[in-house]
């Protein structure tokens, strides 16, 4: 029983260092502002849901203590929404809708991503469409820069998967480029 405990603790520290991570690269300065993500809530919202994809494509089916903490992960993600939205002054009634509707887009973004992420290793078009449709106000002016977001996600990819199960899942976490 006391190891299960101490597992526990170390899941919540990991996925803790990994969702301050994952905030840290979807929240690069470089991503946002004129031609690329609009630095707005929503902005902010599709760079964590494309971030996040990655990192929880690298950690499913990699066994219990990597769902447990994806797990973690998640809902460390969905309780800075829910403070960011109260900080936004969204009231306290209709936070709980919002944070479902999130959570809905969240699951729906990290399908298609997923599915992108797939094929993107024989063909990147589809990841390019996805992202500058989901990601960027104005898919068509940024395709190019949907490109790049498209090339950082392949490569933020490879830099995951050569990192080793057991960095990942205390914590350890390349950023991508």
């Amino acid at each position: 029983m006391l190891a299960r405990f101490f597992r526990k603790k170390s899941v919540k520290l990991a996925a803790r260092r990994l969702y301050d991570q994952l905030s840290l690269a979807a929240r690069d300065p470089q991503l946002y502002g004129y031609g690329k993500v609009p630095d707005t809530p929503d902005g902010r919202f599709e760079l964590l849901a494309l971030h996040s994809s990655v990192l929880f494509t690298r950690l499913s089916k990699r066994g219990e203590q990597a769902e447990e903490t994806s797990q973690e992960v998640f809902d460390i993600l969905f309780s800075a929404m829910d403070h960011a939205l109260r900080e936004l002054g969204v009231g306290d009634i209709s936070v709980g809708k919002r944070i479902r509707k999130l959570a809905e887009s969240f699951y729906g973004r990290l399908a298609v991503y997923h599915e992108g992420m797939s094929d993107a290793a024989h063909d990147k078009e589809p990841l390019v469409r996805v992202i500058a449709t989901h990601v960027l106000e104005d898919p068509e002016k940024g395709l190019f820069f949907a490109e790049k977001l498209a090339d950082r996600v392949m490569n933020w990819t490879s830099i995951l998967a050569a990192q080793s199960d057991e960095a990942l899942l205390s914590g350890a976490i390349e950023l991508p480029a």
